[in-house]
């Protein structure tokens, strides 16, 4: 039978139904390995698709950061971010196995010059 963890993403555009998302924060995440935690793998960034009625989403990316966390210190600072590439999620079971939630990854992005959303 067929799930929807099955089913991979890779379109960031299908899913956010425009080119272009709002970054709302950034925080780091760890590797981890045997369930240990290593180094800073990446950055995790909150993600805002003003097309799909402002849905939340986070999108962890590998490497150093593309946008300094300290910005988001601000109060409601955002970052209009687009070319997103090397998009990929999956819908996963969350902790109490009652409802569905996504895990995006990309291997990178442009912040935007102008705010296009």
């Amino acid at each position: 039978m067929l799930k929807p963890s099955d089913f991979i993403i890779t379109n960031f555009s299908e899913l956010a139904q425009g080119q272009t998302a709002l970054c709302v924060g950034v925080r780091p995440y760890k590797d981890y390995k045997d369930g240990i935690a290593g180094d800073i793998g990446g950055y995790s960034y909150d993600i805002v698709l003003p097309f799909r009625k402002y849905e939340h989403i986070s999108m962890k990316v590998p490497g150093s950061a593309l946008i300094n966390p300290e910005l988001f210190s601000t109060p409601n600072a955002v970052v209009p971010i687009e070319q997103i590439q090397g998009f990929s999620a999956r819908w996963y079971k969350t902790a109490n196995m009652t409802d569905y939630s996504l895990s995006c990854k990309a291997s990178g992005f442009t912040i935007s010059k102008e705010a296009k959303a």
